[in-house]
């Protein structure tokens, strides 16, 4: 199984964290931790591999959500969304000097809420300006979700994130406007392209044919017609043969 996002909710009001978490839950976000104050919250980031921070500015103590802020992007540089009951000038001006990826004023909507989210994993990790005040609402068919993040591929399985080791990928078979990628353990469906694919990719793999790309990694046999991994034999085009063979036998 693959890795699902991991979102901490930063909030010292216990039941709107809660009922954050489990609106969190019930978009398919499963792995959401809760804190309650800014020391709680430095024990869950050093403890899990939080990927997005869902922070109240206000948290009643010395630390303020803006101090936590400020510690994710010098120790983490993970992107975090505010959730505030504020929305005045002054505020807006102290949160935009944090760079978040998005602000949600309380009480938030679920919509919005979800729309929120996707953007600014979509925006972040594909290494875009973060804005992080005014994010639109979109319609999913409009946009494709699926990127890279370091060694892992990011795809969108049905109403949530999961990441990828890249290492973990057999290969990539295109059709058309669709990418099918195939794990050890199962077949994902994303939108892009072949080419796109291909360029961010490290050297392990190698086009073998128009339609796939394959991990010589998890390469079993080969001959000039096919390469075998796992059951499966993937097809060598023509044109591919020579560099294929001479990478294989590398």
């Amino acid at each position: 199984m693959h890795k699902p996002f991991n979102i901490l909710i930063v909030d010292d009001e216990f039941m709107i964290a809660q009922d954050l978490k489990e609106t969190l839950e019930s978009l398919g976000y499963q792995s959401v931790f809760r804190a309650g104050s800014y020391s709680e919250a430095l024990k869950v980031l050093k403890q899990n591999g939080i990927d997005l921070v869902m922070l109240d500015i206000n948290l009643n103590a010395k630390e303020t959500g803006l101090d936590l802020a400020e510690y994710i992007n010098k120790n983490y540089q993970i992107p975090f969304i505010y959730l505030t009951s504020y929305s005045d000038k002054e505020t807006i001006e102290k949160v935009k000097h944090t760079k978040p990826v998005g602000f949600l004023l309380k009480p938030y909507n679920k919509i919005l809420l979800s729309a929120t989210i996707e953007i600014a994993l979509f925006n972040y990790y594909l290494n875009k300006e973060e804005k992080g005040v005014e994010v639109p609402l979109i319609n999913e068919d409009d946009v494709d979700y699926e990127f890279f993040v370091g060694e892992n591929l990011i795809v969108k399985d049905k109403k949530s994130f999961v990441k990828i080791p890249i290492s973990d990928v057999l290969w990539f078979e295109t059709d058309r406007n669709y990418v099918d990628v195939k794990t050890v353990d199962r077949k994902y469906t994303i939108r892009s392209s072949l080419k796109k694919i291909v360029e961010n990719l490290p050297e392990s793999f190698l086009k073998c044919h128009r339609q796939y790309l394959i991990n010589l990694n998890h390469v079993k046999g080969f001959n000039t017609n096919f390469i075998s991994i796992g059951d499966f034999e993937i097809p060598v085009s023509r044109t591919e043969q020579e560099l294929v063979l001479k990478r294989l036998r590398m």
